[in-house]
């Protein structure tokens, strides 16, 4: 199955009534026997009006230290020396941050 052939998000939050987002990318990570690794990058805004930005990471390994070990180097290939928040350059493979 290609890319274009994937069913859209809403697709399947719609044949799948009380499921999120969240629950949809756990059951995958079970399917694929991988596992995500949800981070808060920044919390910022006034307390009436937060603003969150998390980065997922999907990644596998024999333990939790060794995914987590895993996880922090994809992290650290997207990210340029001196700011941990900033992508180190446009890169098709790179997180990207959207807003909810």
């Amino acid at each position: 199955m290609n890319e274009d052939e994937l069913p859209a998000i809403e697709q399947l939050l719609a044949i799948n009534p009380g499921k999120t987002q969240i629950s949809l990318l756990q059951e995958c990570e079970t399917r694929i026997g991988k596992t995500a690794v949800y981070n808060i990058l920044k919390a910022e805004g006034q307390a009436h009006q937060p603003n969150f930005t998390y980065w997922v990471t999907v990644v596998q390994g024999p333990s939790k230290k060794a995914v987590k070990n895993k996880a922090a180097e994809v992290a650290l290939k997207h990210l340029k020396v001196g700011s941990m928040l900033e992508p180190a350059r446009e890169d098709s493979r790179a997180p990207r941050l959207f807003t909810a």
